[in-house]
């Protein structure tokens, strides 16, 4: 069972903000995440495509892939997803369960909660990219492939950016589950988005005198971030037409989890849950 948070007369006495109240906010939101499965249940498939993503691009030496490119498609493309769906799952769980209505009576304040989840999904989701970076690299030591000197550093930026862009998408999750706070609808809705209407909009502007916006939008932006430090070569560091430089894209993505947060902070704030 997980801990209670605060109660109102401890929250009234040290203050809405304070960080004795912010902390047992916190607190109470680790143990709520580790009391289920869904934060597991979520990484090991995130890894294990991870490994697996950087053992066939290892493999598949005539593609000229670089390792700092095979890992930041696989961090980027693939693994980054369930980070999402993580951050997603953790803010709509309780109005799944019912428990939010107890969680905002025993909490100073539904803004100072939903700081807690993002703070606990931010931490989350830096575990989560630290966990998908070592299996990529794992994944291309089993694929045969070579990694040393210049190639281990870009590979070691690229999986060191991963940590903030999995910490992001974990997020923005939180923020959109705020945002729509049913379940289902919340993960099908970001999968769909990511997976298919991303893409055609990228399309359509491409065909348009729009040309490539990509790196513009949320998906593009948290990929560009990783891509953009791959190391140079047949496919590397211009992989696709690379149009930002990867800190830019990482701001604009930063920016779309910002907005998200305070999409959703707006919403609880008008939400009826009784």
């Amino acid at each position: 069972m997980s801990a209670p948070a605060p109660t109102p007369g401890t929250a009234r006495r040290d203050g809405a903000w304070s960080g004795r109240a912010l902390l047992g906010l916190v607190v109470a939101e680790t143990r709520k995440t580790l009391s289920t499965s869904a934060w597991w249940a979520l990484l090991v498939p995130a890894g294990l495509l991870s490994l697996l993503v950087t053992l066939i691009t290892a493999e598949a030496a005539g593609l000229a892939f670089t390792a700092s490119l095979a890992q930041a498609l696989a961090l980027g493309s693939f693994a980054a997803k369930f980070a999402v769906v993580f951050g997603v799952v953790s803010a709509t769980s309780e109005y799944r369960h019912r428990t939010i209505t107890t969680s905002y009576l025993t909490s100073p304040g539904r803004n100072q909660l939903l700081l807690a989840k993002v703070v606990v999904a931010a931490v989350a989701g830096v575990g989560y990219g630290a966990f998908c970076a070592v299996l990529g690299m794992l994944g291309m030591l089993l694929g045969g492939g070579t990694v040393g000197g210049g190639e281990l550093a870009t590979v070691l930026e690229v999986s060191a950016s991963a940590l903030l862009v999995f910490a992001l998408w974990a997020v923005l999750g939180v923020g959109l589950g705020t945002l729509i706070n049913n379940q289902l609808a919340a993960i099908v809705g970001v999968l769909v988005y990511l997976l298919l209407v991303e893409q055609i909009i990228s399309g359509l502007a491409s065909l348009s005198n729009l040309g490539r916006i990509d790196d513009y939008l949320p998906g593009g932006s948290a990929s560009a971030a990783l891509t953009g430090l791959a190391e140079s070569g047949p496919f590397g560091g211009t992989f696709g037409g690379l149009v930002l430089p990867w800190w830019l894209a990482l701001l604009i993505f930063a920016g779309y989890a910002a907005v998200a947060v305070l999409a959703g902070a707006a919403s609880a704030q008008r939400r009826d849950v009784t």
